[in-house]
């Protein structure tokens, strides 16, 4: 018996829904597949690289390897937290690290992210810098394991190109500075020779070839403009193997003030390591500056021979570690008398006037 119209009419609206339904269904899985083609998609598929706080506390070292350049063969350097703060060169030798450049690098970990792929594929290495050759290498341990395993290229306004170890492809990164990683050995080591307050300076003495000054803190009054106190000094010199010492004339306070400012805070700006004390001068230095505190403490330097430029070589007294430093905090331990006289003024120019 044929099938009614109503019943057929039913049938056909059943398979209808069920055809609507299957074409949804595929449409809704189509747009799901193609959104993962898209910088939305990509997104979702990022890998996840992230550094804590927590995780930064718990960081104790950094391998850091500068490709070759245009100086020479590539730097290695590794950084090992020793205690709760202390960080410290390891490689190349033991010295003491730069708290201050250790903790803005670690402090960048925090802000690290992913932010887009740019190439899947290895064979783009080279365009961005990103060769073994090329790369900066950076290797950020916790105990024994690896949070941090980067090669940075690159940078521009996408971010900061990098290879992540273990995954091929470039990526860009956000919140992240090569320039944190890439210092030469020398800045990720404490620069710091000696620091004191230079109101607590009680008087100084410099030796050198011209002969021995000597500056006595007299007291501190108030500058031209109220503000900070400005210490009064007397002083006595002698030229070189002469008899006593006599009172210095025409004293310039204020450029004793300008010698205590150059040497209170400070620091080196590379290290001898390898250099002999006779190849720097300071096997017979050119020039002592001592400076007394007023507990009785002490802080000297030695000046040798011309360094890089016209900075110098110098050292604290019985010391081994050989620094440079500059040739303007050189220049005062090297000085002549007049150099803290006042200048005096010429009586022909005061007729004129």
């Amino acid at each position: 018996m044929a099938m009614a119209t109503d019943k057929k009419l039913y049938v056909a609206v059943g398979v209808l829904v069920l055809l609507g339904g299957a074409v949804f269904l595929k449409q809704r899985a189509e747009k799901r597949e193609a959104a993962t083609y898209t910088l939305e998609g990509q997104q979702l598929k990022l890998p996840a690289l992230k550094v804590s706080e927590d995780d930064v506390k718990k960081i104790d070292k950094l391998e850091i390897a500068q490709p070759p350049g245009d100086a020479g063969k590539g730097e290695n350097v590794v950084l090992t937290k020793k205690g709760e703060d202390d960080w410290r060169v390891t490689e190349p030798g033991d010295h003491k690290a730069n708290s201050s450049n250790v903790k803005s690098a670690l402090d960048n970990l925090k802000t690290l992210e992913v932010k887009e792929r740019i190439s899947p594929s290895k064979d783009s290495y080279g365009r961005y810098d990103l060769t073994d050759d090329k790369a900066l290498h950076v290797v950020v341990y916790k105990g024994k394991d690896k949070a941090v395993d980067l090669y940075l290229g690159q940078s521009g306004s996408r971010g900061q190109l990098a290879r992540i170890a273990g995954r091929d492809g470039v990526y860009a990164l956000g919140g992240f500075s090569r320039y944190l990683f890439a210092r030469e050995l020398k800045n990720w080591r404490d620069k710091e020779i000696f620091k004191f307050a230079d109101d607590k300076v009680a008087k100084i003495e410099v030796r050198n070839e011209n002969g021995t000054m000597e500056f006595t803190r007299e007291k501190s009054g108030g500058d031209a403009d109220g503000g900070t106190p400005q210490a009064k000094w007397s002083g006595k010199s002698k030229k070189k193997n002469a008899g006593a010492l006599a009172a210095i004339k025409d004293l310039d306070s204020e450029k004793v003030n300008d010698l205590v400012r150059a040497y209170k805070d400070l620091n080196a700006l590379d290290f001898g390591d390898d250099k002999p004390l006779a190849d720097a001068g300071l096997d017979e230095p050119s020039a002592t500056i001592t400076f007394t505190l007023e507990d009785g403490g002490k802080r000297a330097l030695d000046v040798g021979a011309t360094a890089e430029g016209s900075n110098r070589w110098a050292r604290q007294p019985d010391a081994q570690q050989v620094y440079s430093v500059s040739s303007y905090v050189a220049d005062w331990a090297l000085a002549e008398l007049k150099k803290f006289q006042s200048e005096k003024k010429d009586d022909g120019d005061k007729d004129k006037k």
